[in-house]
């Protein structure tokens, strides 16, 4: 457990499984790579319920707030039969990519006041199970530590989870995080 890949979405249940991978690098002297995959799939009021949103900027929060308030996007049914997963508000790439950034920048914080080496990697665009695999793949991964069901909770329901997918297929060892428990 040298090489730790930690996706995450910015959730909860991301927060829970990055506290998970840095008392495994703290234990076995190890780092940790963070990961963010666009969320392409999310409707911008999911965005707005990710922990510390306002801290990305004023900005952020405010153009979140006007794609959520539009009308939703008239959809076809052959194309949400062919792309489910498409969100009926999407949001921009730039936003998506300043959203990537502040989860990736907060992940960061957290692992270095826990005096943790932590690594950004570069946002990726692609669907999140093969991206994390490939990732951890190239970067020589060790161990993966990634939350089940953070914002993908629907998707996971009617598709399958991304952490189920990538434990099933990644080449290394891999924890899967439950979600915190509400008190």
């Amino acid at each position: 457990m040298k090489t730790i890949l930690v996706p995450t979405d910015g959730s909860t249940t991301a927060d829970a499984a990055l506290d998970v991978a840095l008392d495994l690098a703290e234990k076995h002297g190890g780092s940790i790579k963070l990961l963010h995959v666009l969320l392409r799939d999310k409707d911008p009021l999911d965005l707005l319920r990710l922990p510390d949103l306002p801290q990305a900027g004023a900005e952020v929060t405010a153009a979140l707030d006007r794609l959520a308030a539009a009308p939703p996007m008239t959809r076809l049914a052959s194309d949400i039969l062919a792309h489910p997963e498409a969100p009926d508000r999407p949001v921009p790439d730039e936003l998506l990519r300043t959203v990537g950034t502040h989860v990736l920048k907060r992940a960061d914080a957290r692992a270095r006041a826990r005096g943790i080496a932590a690594e950004a990697l570069a946002i990726i665009d692609s669907a999140a199970a093969p991206a994390i695999v490939a990732a951890a793949k190239q970067q020589g991964i060790d161990t993966i530590v990634l939350g089940m069901r953070g914002l993908r909770q629907i998707e996971a329901v009617t598709l399958g989870s991304v952490s189920q997918e990538v434990c099933q297929t990644a080449p290394c060892t891999c924890i899967a995080v439950h979600p915190p428990r509400a008190s």
